[in-house]
């Protein structure tokens, strides 16, 4: 029951809440222009901005905007724009509160930063800021329409790598080096979307996507590319066929990708029946998923700041600047004053805003967090679920008079992805770093291989399930019957001082591989046999992380 003094504060707490903003970073663009045939970039660049910022701001800009000096358009009916220009550094950094058309008391606020980086050429930023009083209502992700123009223009690099507004085509194999050099390069910060053709197809219209239309909305934001139907052979061939993309299939692939070390599902795949009948809209709402994904991802950098300094910070070093100066000139104690007064002012003002800003996004931060950890526990559950009615289907098919069908065991290492996703799922993870090692193998007898992750299957996944003497007798025999042992692999300290050798990040976290299956004491990899796994408690999976060769320790 609601008190009547708590139902008498209600309407207070409503007018409360109507006074915060809810703060939403919407998208970061950061690139790097070089001079064309259409001018000096630096120069160029800031007359498209200022055209912009006219076209929004409600009144003339003043005469110094052109020019390219500091100004303030406060004036009645006009939007609040502020520019700052440091001569010292040539930088210019602008911002202004474009006020929503259609939803009263939301700002979308822009920020510019434009700098000569000393080298020949221009960085060019953009942070756009959804401010919203008294609710949280959707909205679109986009990024400035400036920056479109300014890339028409002068030739832009974003992560070292040409982008102009159109898809990247990769479709010889010096194309699909680059684009696998762009993925490997632990420098980029932006996804990576490929869109790939029908098995032959050089065709560009042939991807499940619209690709160009993708490629304008993340422009400075992400990397686009479509790959054709032959060059994705070569693309399985340089990352391995389960980070590759073919069959008109999308693949995104983050930063920092490690084909050694990563897992496929941390660069999402979807495949082309998927996005046919993506819900809401098909591949146009999957097209917009994608566009929205690259711009959240933009403002997620942690060195935001650095890519692009704020407006506040800015215009903080502007008033530095000015005060020293004025000393430098010999200054009168009076104008040092004043100067003093206006920068103590502006700093209030920046604080102000900060404080504002910083609030807002640390709300939105809260928000997302429990909003994960919420997902990430249904998500549980309903593993929880499936994996349970998995098992209850699968005793019963035991349990049942029909023979189980005989695992054929290969001869050779061809095909060995395919045959472990197809007996081990549901009891054996394969890492992708075990795939590496298959890839390497020159271990005599490849069938050993199938039979060891057929033992882990059969017998230690149904021990450590479901415990007890009997089973653990199984298990023992059938590694006797292999001629294998399974022992820890070394202490935590000794792993620890073989860097990452010793480890994989799965599901997110950096685990141990605490043992292995062996047999033969030779170091040559023709002879000696090592299966490197653990256990995952959250799955109740065997990880293998390592197979067939002997990872170093101190005695190699």
């Amino acid at each position: 029951m609601t008190s009547p003094f708590a139902a008498a504060l209600v309407p207070l707490a409503t007018r409360l809440r109507q006074r915060e903003s809810v703060v939403r970073s919407v998208s970061e663009v950061v690139l790097r222009l070089r001079d064309s045939h259409a001018g000096p970039a630096f120069e160029g660049a800031r007359q498209v901005t200022l055209r912009w910022i006219n076209d929004r701001a409600g009144r003339p800009l003043p005469s110094d905007a052109w020019s390219g000096h500091s100004f303030e358009l406060e004036e009645i009916g006009a939007q609040r724009v502020s520019a700052v220009a440091l001569e010292s550094t040539r930088y210019w950094a602008a911002r202004l509160d474009d006020a929503d058309r259609i939803i009263a008391q939301r700002v979308w606020t822009t920020e510019i930063g434009l700098g000569d980086a000393g080298d020949g050429t221009t960085v060019i930023g953009a942070r756009l800021t959804c401010v919203l009083r008294g609710g949280d209502l959707p909205f679109e992700r986009s990024i400035p329409g400036f920056i479109r123009d300014i890339v028409e223009q002068w030739p832009a690099e974003l992560d070292a790598f040409p982008v102009s507004g159109t898809p990247s085509v990769a479709e010889r194999y010096w194309e699909v080096e680059q684009l696998v050099s762009l993925l490997r390069d632990p420098r980029r910060q932006a996804d990576v979307i490929v869109a790939s053709l029908p098995d032959g197809s050089v065709d560009p219209r042939e991807t499940a996507v619209d690709a160009g239309a993708i490629a304008r909305k993340t422009i400075g934001a992400a990397h686009v590319f479509t790959i054709t139907g032959p060059a994705s052979f070569w693309l399985s061939d340089l990352v391995g066929r389960e980070f590759s993309v073919f069959r008109q299939a999308v693949r995104t692939y983050r930063p920092g990708f490690n084909p050694e070390e990563d897992e496929p599902f941390s660069h999402p795949l979807v495949l082309p029946h998927r996005i046919e009948s993506w819900p809401n809209g098909g591949p146009v709402a999957y097209e917009k998923l994608l566009v929205s994904q690259a711009l959240i991802r933009s403002v997620s950098s942690r060195d935001s700041e650095r890519r692009m300094p704020s407006f506040a910070s800015v215009r903080k070093t502007a008033a530095q600047a000015r005060m020293m100066a004025a000393r430098e000139a010999g200054s009168s104690e009076d104008q040092l004053l004043g100067l003093a007064e206006q920068e103590i002012t502006e700093l209030r003002a920046s604080l102000d805003e900060d404080r504002k800003t910083y609030d807002g996004l640390l709300q939105q931060a809260e928000a997302e967090r429990e909003q994960a950890l919420a997902q990430a526990l249904q998500a549980q559950e309903t593993n929880n679920h499936l994996r349970q009615r998995l098992r209850n289907i699968e005793a019963q098919l035991a349990a049942s008079s029909r023979p189980a069908a005989q695992v054929e065991i290969p001869t050779t290492l061809d095909g060995f992805p395919g045959w472990c996703e197809h007996h081990l799922a549901g009891y054996v993870s394969m890492h992708n770093r075990a795939y590496q090692g298959v890839k390497e193998s020159i271990y005599e007898e490849p069938s050993l291989l199938y039979k060891a992750l057929l033992l882990l299957r059969d017998h230690y996944v149904q021990m450590r399930r479901e415990g007890g003497a009997e089973r653990k007798s199984a298990y023992d025999q059938a590694l006797r019957q292999l001629g294998l042992e399974d022992t820890p692999t070394i202490t935590g300290v000794s792993a620890g001082q073989k860097g990452e050798t010793y480890f994989v990040r799965y599901a997110g976290r950096r685990v141990m591989l605490e043992r292995h299956l062996k047999k033969g004491n030779s170091r040559d990899p023709r002879y000696c046999f090592r299966l490197y796994f653990f256990w995952d408690d959250d799955s109740e999976e065997a990880v293998v992380g390592w197979l067939p060769s002997h990872l170093d320790n101190s005695l190699t």
